[in-house]
């Protein structure tokens, strides 16, 4: 339920933010060109294709993709940067503090979707019982439905729904395979506990998830400035506590191995995938998508 959850949430901004923004088609007059060589240059015309398909499905469907214009970060939100070990710049740290924003006064209540934004949903994700399932390498049943104009977009583009899903579902997990499988690993734990030690004068914690946590608690009963300020004296002591004991350069080693050993052990699934892909790209030149 919470993997489906957070997949069709992703999925929604993505819809959203591209809806909003239209499709590119070139506008030049020469029609379509070769199938772009940089794997960049793919995901954004995959990604277009995808979005122009959706269109063309809620159109059919009568149903109006509506956009309030937000770009999903609000006013203090720090730059994204990825820290998956923790934070190993103390710079950034002191900046920006863990890039958690600090609440600014009372939170308002959600405003419940409307009815248009549900039709908008059930239309793009689909309704009913999901028809599509995989297991992850983590183990984690993703499951949706094949008949929202999403899963739609997708059969047109690859071909073959369900065997996109599985790759894709597949492929795209294998960065958080090997992230797990780094954080299991002896050699991480012991980096781990050597950045418990160093952190442990300023505030206990097993992990810079925990530390997080217990600024999280602190900061609840303290004014937003006190807030601000005593995230960004923890988010330094890890980052420093990350230096000093090599805890990212550490993760980030073994997780190259590990990723090695899940491309190797999923070599026929990732060729499957870009079969589809391939197969997506062809379509998607071939019909000024």
């Amino acid at each position: 339920m919470r993997a489906s959850r957070f997949l069709s949430a992703v999925a929604l901004s993505v819809c959203a933010a591209t809806l909003a923004g239209g499709c590119a088609d070139g506008g030049d007059g020469s029609g379509p060109g070769p199938v772009p060589r940089s794997v960049r240059a793919q995901d954004d015309l995959l990604k277009s294709a995808e979005s122009a398909l959706v269109r063309r499905c809620l159109t059919e469907r009568q149903i109006a993709a509506r956009a309030d214009g937000s770009d999903g970060q609000g006013r203090g939100v720090a730059p994204r940067r990825e820290f998956p070990y923790g934070i190993d710049d103390p710079g950034w740290a002191a900046r920006h503090g863990f890039g958690i924003p600090v609440e600014r006064g009372p939170r308002e209540q959600e405003v419940s979707a409307s009815k248009e934004q549900q039709r908008l949903s059930d239309a793009l994700f689909g309704t009913g019982r999901r028809e599509l399932s995989t297991r992850t390498a983590t183990g984690l049943v993703v499951r949706a439905n094949s008949d929202g104009c999403l899963a739609e977009a997708q059969r047109v583009l690859y071909g073959d729904l369900g065997r996109w899903f599985r790759t894709e579902v597949t492929v795209n997990n294998l960065a958080a395979t090997a992230h797990r499988r780094v954080t299991q690993d002896p050699v991480h734990r012991a980096a781990l506990a050597r950045w418990s030690r160093c952190v442990a004068p300023v505030q206990y914690a097993d992990s810079p998830g925990e530390l997080r946590g217990a600024w999280q608690r602190r900061a609840r009963d303290l004014a937003p400035r006190e807030a601000t300020a005593l995230q960004q004296r923890y988010a330094v002591t890890e980052a420093r506590c990350v230096r000093r004991t090599d805890l990212a350069l550490t993760g980030a080693r073994l997780e190259k191995r590990y990723a090695a050993e899940l491309r190797a052990e999923y070599a026929d699934v990732i060729a499957e995938h870009r079969q589809l892909r391939d197969h997506g790209l062809r379509y998607a030149v071939r019909h000024g998508l």
